[in-house]
């Protein structure tokens, strides 16, 4: 059993996989968009992190300090 297959039924199912394409480029674009994002976020609160232990290592050393001079 051997169906035709028009020229019209191939430029439609050309046209279709070529907007299938498109969206996945597209997706993957906004993906890798919101993992640097999301990394630009990381590194900002790790700096953060790090400016907060430094003053909380430096308010140790104080209150050790203090306390032994007791």
């Amino acid at each position: 059993m051997s169906k035709e297959v028009s020229n019209q039924q191939i430029l439609q199912a050309i046209s279709e996989l070529s907007e299938e394409v498109k969206d996945i480029k597209t997706g993957v674009k906004d993906v890798k968009k919101e993992v640097k994002e999301n990394a630009n976020k990381i590194d900002k609160l790790d700096a953060k992190v790090t400016v907060l232990s430094e003053g909380l290592l430096d308010t140790q050393a104080e209150v050790k300090i203090l306390k032994s001079t007791k």
